[in-house]
């Protein structure tokens, strides 16, 4: 028989995230995500304001759903 998974304490699982190398992971996945979030949160209005259909609009939002899936193709 195999010895039993050692528990560790919330304390001990967080002080994981302190590490400066993970921190400076953390904010590099933040900072990669930011330009879309900002680019497509307003990417309508810009379009709407050049006099884009929004019907066109709608189509080009779909681009947009494709990043939610990122998940779904990541382990290919």
């Amino acid at each position: 028989m195999s010895a039993p998974a050692q528990t560790h304490s919330w304390r001990e699982t967080l002080a994981t995230y302190r590490h400066p190398r993970v921190v400076q992971l953390l904010f590099l996945g933040f900072s990669a995500g930011l330009p879309f979030l900002l680019v497509f949160s307003t990417l309508s209005a810009w379009l709407r304001e050049f006099g884009v259909s929004r019907t066109a609009i709608g189509f080009v939002s779909w681009i947009g759903i494709t990043y939610s899936f990122k998940f779904v193709w990541s382990p290919v």
